[in-house]
C-alpha cells in the first residue's frame, strides 16, 4: 500500500513538471520525467521505493531487451548505481545463452551490441566476459555465414554504436573494421537523405535514420560523412509528420543530443520534446501510442531520450559515449584519421563500482595501487615523526 501511495505522490509530482506551454522540456521537468519512469517500473514489478530499480523482477530479465535498455537508461542518467543483483543475472545469462559455438546464429547481431553497452554500464569489459568476447564476437569475429547486415542495417549500425561505446581498439585484421562499416552505412542513404532497414527499397524510415546519425555522430565533421548526416538531419526535420509512437520520437531526440543538437534550441524540431512528453501516463510510465498503457520498452526507450537532453545539457557524454573524461570537441578531420584516434582503448575507463567478484580494470588497480602506496608512505612518515616526538619528551 505505501509503495502504491509513493508511486501515486511522485507521479503528481512529475505531472506538476509538465511544460505549460508547447516549447521546451528544461532540464528540471526531464529528471522528473525520468524520476517518474524509475517509479513506474518499481511499482509495475512490485520492487520497494528503497531498493535498487536493478533488482527483483526487472533483475530477473537481465539480458533481454527492454531490461537492458531500462537498465542502460536509469545508469547513464544517474538514477541508479546499485547494479549488483543485476550483473550477477546477466552475467549467467551471458555465460548460459554467449558462450557456445552456436550463439553467434542463434541470437541476431544487435544482441551482441546490446550486451556490450549494458555490460559497460554495469562496471564489466565487454571483452572478456568469462572468456566470452561480446564486442569481438557482435562485430568482426562472425564471419562470412553470419555477416551484420543479415539484420538490416541495424547490424551496421549498432555494430559502430558499440565498437565507438569506449573507443574499442579493434585487432589490425579485424573485418570489418569502422571505416567499412561507415563506408556501408554511407552508401545505403535514400535520395532523401534517410535511411531503411532493407538497403535498397527506397522507403526511409525516421527511426532508422535517427539510429544512423546516432551511429555516425562521432564521425559528424569528417570530410566523408558531414553531408550524409546534415542529410539525415533535414530528413528527419521535414519527416516529423510521420512519427507516430513514442519510441521513434525518442530515438530521434536521442539522434540530436548525440549530434550536439539541443531539439528545443533548433527551430527544425520545435515542440519535439513536447511530442515526447505526449506519450507520458499517469502512472509515470510511457506508452507506445498516445493514450495507450505503459510499456517498458517505450518507457524505457523515453529515459535515454530523457538521459541524452540532461547529458546534452550538462556538459557530458553522450549516452552510448561511455569514455572516460569530458567529451571532445568536433573539429574538421577525415575519416581516416577519426578512426585512427578512435581505436585506441583494450579495456572500458576505470571504475569504482564494478560489481562484487569482477576484476576491475588494470587502471582502476593502478590507481587502487598507487592509494595504497600513498597511504603507506604517509603511515611511515607518520610513524617516525612520532617517534621523534617522544624521543624528546624523554630528554
Amino acid at each position: 500500500m505505501m509503495l502504491k501511495i509513493s508511486a501515486v505522490l511522485l507521479t503528481a509530482a512529475v505531472m506538476m513538471c509538465t511544460p505549460i506551454s508547447a516549447s521546451a522540456l528544461d532540464t528540471k521537468q526531464a529528471e522528473g520525467y525520468a524520476r517518474g519512469i524509475v517509479t513506474y517500473e518499481k511499482h509495475k514489478n512490485g520492487i520497494p521505493e528503497g531498493d535498487s530499480l536493478l533488482s527483483g523482477r526487472i533483475a530477473e530479465d537481465a539480458g533481454y531487451d527492454s531490461s537492458d535498455w531500462l537498465a542502460i537508461g536509469a545508469v547513464r542518467s544517474g538514477l541508479e548505481k546499485d547494479t549488483s543483483e543485476y550483473f550477477s543475472v546477466w552475467k549467467n545469462r551471458i555465460e548460459e545463452e554467449y558462450s557456445d559455438d552456436t550463439a553467434i546464429d542463434r541470437l541476431n547481431a544487435t544482441d551482441w551490441h546490446r550486451a556490450v553497452l549494458t555490460g559497460i554500464c554495469l562496471g564489466a569489459n565487454p571483452n572478456d566476459i568469462s572468456d566470452v568476447d561480446l564486442l569481438g564476437r557482435g562485430t568482426y569475429l562472425r564471419g562470412e555465414g553470419r555477416p551484420l547486415d543479415a539484420q538490416g542495417l541495424n547490424g551496421e549500425i549498432w555494430a559502430l554504436i558499440a565498437m565507438d561505446s569506449c573507443d574499442w581498439k579493434l585487432p589490425e585484421n579485424a573485418k570489418p573494421d569502422r571505416a567499412e562499416i561507415i563506408h556501408t552505412i554511407i552508401n545505403s542513404r535514400n535520395s532523401d537523405g534517410g535511411f531503411s532497414l532493407t538497403v535498397g527499397d527506397g522507403r526511409s524510415d525516421p527511426d532508422i535514420t535517427a539510429m544512423a546519425l546516432q551511429a555516425l555522430s562521432p564521425y559528424r565533421c569528417c570530410e566523408e560523412t558531414e553531408d550524409t548526416v546534415a542529410r539525415a538531419v533535414d530528413y528527419l526535420a521535414e519527416s516529423q509528420s510521420d512519427n507516430d509512437n513514442c519510441e521513434t520520437t525518442a530515438q530521434i531526440i536521442c539522434a540530436l543530443c548525440c549530434l550536439d543538437i539541443d531539439p528545443d534550441e533548433d527551430s527544425r524540431f520545435a515542440g519535439l520534446t513536447d511530442e515526447l512528453i505526449s506519450y507520458a501516463n499517469d502512472d509515470g510510465g510511457f506508452a507506445h501510442n498516445k493514450g495507450g498503457e505503459s510499456s517498458e520498452l517505450a518507457s524505457s526507450q523515453a529515459l535515454i531520450a530523457l538521459c541524452s537532453i540532461q547529458r546534452l545539457r550538462a556538459g557530458e557524454r553522450s549516452v552510448y559515449d561511455m569514455n572516460g573524461g569530458l567529451p571532445e570537441k568536433p573539429r574538421k578531420t577525415t575519416l581516416a584519421e577519426m578512426t585512427a584516434a578512435k581505436n585506441r582503448n583494450t579495456e572500458p575507463p576505470a571504475s569504482g563500482n564494478a560489481p562484487e567478484g569482477m576484476p576491475k580494470s588494470k587502471k582502476m588497480l593502478i590507481a587502487v595501487s598507487g592509494s595504497i602506496i600513498v597511504f603507506a608512505a604517509a603511515a611511515v612518515v607518520g610513524g617516525v615523526m612520532m617517534r621523534r616526538r617522544k624521543e624528546k619528551e624523554n630528554e
